[in-house]
């Protein structure tokens, strides 16, 4: 039989039985020959039927002389088909319209009743609190609609509502459990069209896959829709197609504390197309809870077969609820977007975001086998990858065990390990999730190396554990507990060693300080392990990667297995018994070497971080079990789930509605005109609607310095001495209000103890009005010292704020910085004064400064003139640091990295009578903070302390793990 086409879409199926299938779907819009004629295309792009490619796109060649920076979007991809109503044309649309067209805040009477809802309703009050507000006499006579905790809640169910909640019983037949088991589930179309039709991520969602290069034409990965396999699955749909990429994410945790045994295993899903930045932001909800599935509690089966039976239910939960995803990846379906317009989308698995035990039980592997490759324990310290795990090997191994009965449980699983190292799950849920031509999800490709567990905590549960028995527990504590603290970051007065509870947080911020602490007293080829798996952590949390960065990532890997022998000839590997282990069987360092191909085929990782599902799971289930009655758990968490979306979708489209009644001329274009461009990369409007903004912005948002000092200047054009200002790359602020208003200058100099400020001031003003360009801190003095200053006051400010782009090349901004300068006293017998690199000419290069620009801020101060100048503003004092040459390289190359620890070895600068050489900088040629660790050698001297000891340290090391955005700084100089 030849293929039939679709009478309205075009899109060729094998015969009419198929056609009729799709025209009969309950999301298909092909239902009528006149849809297309009552919503023409608003896309400018052609709409072509959908007619399945022959084969894949190939990827454009590069220009012979390419852009700095460019990208290729897959051709023929996210067509739109119609418009329908949005989602503002669907709050204007429900039941209840007709009441809103004169008051837009029905049920409520008004926005300040509604203001009083909201807040009672998302407060965390219980009912019984809520009464005793709402029965407060000044509450009582505001004559509100509701009058007690039952009422509102009422009124709150009348709100338009997203995906409902259901439920249906599941069994497990020959075994009884003590509870019966209700998985809580939501359509999963539902939930997907939810997120779609979410004005806040309105120009923050991509429809078609793009391939981006640098100036080099070299591929980069960033976001999944810049990945390799972004491009193969949407090659593999019917032209015109979008591809919406189905991101899972399921864990267990615990529902009370220290009381109980009660547990959740809430199952999160989201979207891979929108932006990541938004999607992993926990105040965009760009998750959503799809199941609650149930966590059974097993009466008379041994304990060896309730894991199998556990995985069973779960995978048959997960099986249940996405089936609708599943038939939709195989034949598509309509959905709309936030403003109406409408695609034929597809839903790929794409990505499952698991610890390392979940996403093993999830693949279908039994315990000691790694989910990503064919390896198993005993390969696990092999310094190269295994094949991919393939999802057809999977299968293919499971018809060979089609000849034992699943239902003997203990027989069937234990043939399963034996033979094919299977966990006893003989129906995974995967196991039809297919794509138009058959593809299925490869558990090598959709579940990616996950940051938190099998990178930070890998580090916690073995680099931490090897290096506290190379340098002893009570040395490392004492080292961490001598490091000067630092404004904002988190420091370790106690140690590490009995650290109990470390989060993922504790995991990055041992990381921050561990090799500058271990550098000069353990032997060389372990400090180089530990500096690869710190390089590999920190390269593989980069945003942007490259194929120089992903080979970085394959060098440091392969460095660390060929030093690694170390760890096991210094016995730092031990078992629980503490005696000593002759093999690397780690499963999370295998995972480790699918961490490149990881990157090219799914994107960036921190993307895939459970950070945000961890997080996520206080807000979704903790918080909401904190209003139950503690009983039957789920459906309560569902209804208060319920309200809360109901809520916010409510308080949203008021805001919008609210903020659009500005823009009248528009109004004849329909409720959804603000989202008249149908590119998914538009404009977004949100951060133009303040209305919006205020009510659904980042609870912390990072205040942009930069932006501050240009509105300042922009409102305060004449301002002499402004507090908030920038360079290129760096942005100040300085408190309003200087820590002394006016001091005599030869009293800082006291205060300080700065005995040399009166002749650097003298130099610096002697030397700045020739050359504004200063290629060292300090340096000989001139012939003017003994000549009188230029003022005599000045301003004193102890600390300034410091706000940088996130790297070279990079407009990512940096939370602002405290860095301080502040005098002896309070505790610091030295003063309290932190480290940073200055550039040569206030412009703030990107490019790595100089050496002789690193140093330590004295004093921050303003020159009080007598008449107006145009001589800088702001200067600093800075102590400076030099760097130790490399001796065995040659002349004119030694001014590098150690080779053994790969960081700077930095020096005080003394003058010939043993001074420290300080010199005067403006302060605007601060390019960014920096963080020095003294070099405590073999052992550290047990009489200095946290306040004491940085300035009692001559040699340090410049910590370029200190920070994320340190290390890209570094980066290029370094490998």
């Amino acid at each position: 039989m030849a293929p039939t086409p679709c009478p309205t879409c075009g899109m060729v199926f094998a015969n009419d039985t198929s056609v009729l299938k799709h025209m009969n779907h309950r999301f298909s819009r092909c239902k009528t020959f006149f849809i297309n004629e009552e919503h023409p295309p608003a896309s400018p792009r052609p709409e072509t039927p959908p007619v399945p490619p022959a084969t894949p796109p190939v990827p454009p060649a590069i220009p012979p002389n390419p852009p700095s920076s460019h990208s290729t979007e897959f051709p023929h991809a996210g067509f739109v088909h119609g418009r329908s109503n949005g989602f503002m044309g669907n709050f204007h649309s429900d039941q209840h319209a007709d009441q809103r067209a004169s008051n837009i805040y029905f049920p409520f009477q008004s926005k300040g009743e509604w203001e009083i809802a909201s807040f009672l309703s998302s407060s965390g009050l219980s009912m019984k609190r809520i009464d005793t507000f709402l029965s407060l006499s000044t509450i009582a006579g505001l004559g509100l609609s509701f009058n007690c905790a039952r009422t509102l809640r009422g009124l709150i169910e009348l709100l338009p509502s997203g995906p409902p909640w259901k439920s249906t019983i599941v069994t497990i037949p020959g075994y009884s459990t003590k509870t019966p088991l209700v998985l809580y589930y939501r359509d999963p179309l539902e939930c997907v069209e939810s997120i779609l039709t979410n004005p806040l991520f309105s120009g923050k969602i991509s429809y078609a896959p793009i391939m981006e290069y640098d100036s080099n034409g070299e591929r980069q990965y960033n976001e999944w829709i810049s990945s390799d396999g972004a491009w193969d699955t949407q090659a593999r749909l019917p032209i015109g197609a979008t591809s919406l990429g189905i991101v899972l994410s399921s864990d267990k945790t615990g529902l009370t504390a220290m009381t109980g045994d009660h547990t959740a295993h809430p199952l999160l899903i989201t979207l891979a197309n929108i932006h990541s930045s938004v999607r992993l932001s926990s105040s965009s909800h760009a998750l959503k809870l799809l199941a609650l599935i149930p966590v059974p509690k097993f009466v008379g089966v041994q304990k060896k077969i309730r894991g199998i039976l556990e995985n069973r239910l779960v995978h048959a939960c997960l099986d249940f609820v996405t089936s609708p995803l599943k038939t939709t990846a195989q034949t598509g379906a309509w959905m709309r977007d936030y403003g109406g317009y409408t695609r034929f989308c597809f839903t790929p698995l794409v990505a499952y975001i698991a610890d390392t035990p979940e996403a093993a039980a999830l693949t279908g592997v039994a315990g000691k086998t790694s989910h990503l490759t064919t390896a198993t324990f005993r390969e696990f310290g092999d310094p190269f990858q295994h094949p991919p795990r393939t999802a057809l090997d999977i299968l293919a191994s499971l018809n060979d065990l089609s000849h034992f009965d699943p239902s003997n449980v203990a027989t069937y699983a234990t043939k399963a390990r034996e033979l094919h190292r299977l966990n006893g799950v003989d129906l995974p849920f995967w196991r039809d999730w297919r794509l138009p031509d058959g593809t299925l999800p490869n558990p090598s490709q959709v579940f990616p190396v996950e940051i938190l567990h099998h990178l930070h905590k890998s580090f916690w549960d073995h680099d931490v554990k090897w290096i506290l028995r190379a340098i002893g527990d009570v040395e490392l504590d004492r080292r961490f507990a001598l490091l000067q603290p630092r404004s904002g970051y988190r420091h370790f007065p106690s140690g590490i060693s009995l650290l109990k509870q470390v989060t993922g947080r504790e995991h990055r911020d041992i990381q921050r300080y561990v090799l500058g602490l271990i550098a000069d007293c353990v032997r060389p080829e372990f400090v180089i392990c530990v500096r690869a798996l710190l390089d590999l952590r920190y390269l593989s949390q980069l945003h942007n990667l490259n194929i120089d960065i992903l080979n970085d990532i394959t060098r440091a890997l392969e460095i660390f297995h060929q030093f690694k022998q170390i760890i096991l000839d210094l016995s730092l590997r031990v078992g629980k018994s503490g005696a000593a282990m002759t093999h690397f069987q780690i499963p999370k360092l295998e995972l480790l070497q699918s961490i490149v191909s990881c990157i090219k085929w799914s994107g960036a990782l921190p993307q895939w971080s459970a950070d945000v599902t961890e997080r996520l799971h206080i807000d979704l289930i903790k918080a909401p079990r904190e209003n139950t009655n503690n009983h039957d758990y789920y459906p309560q968490i569902c209804r208060h789930l319920d309200r809360d979306e109901k809520r916010r979708h409510f308080e949203l489209a008021t805001a919008i509605h609210t903020a659009a009644e500005v823009y009248t001329p528009h109004q004849a274009a329909g409720p959804d005109w603000m989202f008249d461009t149908c590119d998914g990369d538009g404009n977004n409007w949100t951060s133009e609607l303040p209305q919006v903004a205020q009510v659904f912005g980042p609870p912390r948002p990072i205040t942009d310095l930069f932006v501050v000092a240009t509105t300042e200047t922009q409102a305060r054009p004449t301002a002499r001495f402004p507090r908030t200002f920038s360079t290129p790359t760096t942005a100040f602020r300085l408190n309003a209000r200087a820590d002394t208003s006016r001091v005599r200058i030869v009293d800082v100099s006291t205060k300080f103890a700065i005995p040399d400020l009166l002749p650097t001031l003298r130099d610096f003003f002697s030397h700045y009005l020739h050359d504004q360009q200063h290629r060292t801190i300090a340096g000989r003095r001139g012939p003017l010292r003994d000549a009188d200053a230029p003022f005599e006051d000045v301003k004193v400010w102890h600390s300034v704020r410091i706000q940088t782009k996130g790297g070279p090349s990079s407009a990512t901004l940096t939370p602002p910085r405290k860095l301080f300068a502040s005098p002896p006293g309070n505790g610091w017998p030295t003063g309290r004064c932190d480290t940073a690199i200055f550039s040569v000419d206030g412009e703030g290069s990107s490019e790595r400064p100089p050496p002789g620009l690193e140093g330590q801020i004295r004093t921050i101060f303003h020159p009080i003139w007598e008449v107006p100048t145009a001589r800088p503003l702001y200067l600093a004092y800075v102590e400076r640091f030099d760097i130790v040459p490399q001796t065995h390289l040659p002349r004119g190359a030694r001014l590098a990295p150690d080779p053994i620890h790969g960081m700077y070895v930095l020096r005080r600068a003394f003058r010939s009578d043993g001074s420290p050489m300080g010199g005067i900088v403006p302060l605007h040629h601060l390019r960014m903070p920096v963080n020095l660790i003294p070099r405590f050698g073999e052992k550290a001297d047990a009489r200095l302390t946290a306040r004491t000891c940085f300035n009692s340290c001559r040699t340090f090391f410049l910590n370029h793990y200190f920070d994320k955005e340190d290390f890209s700084f570094f980066r290029e100089s370094l490998f």
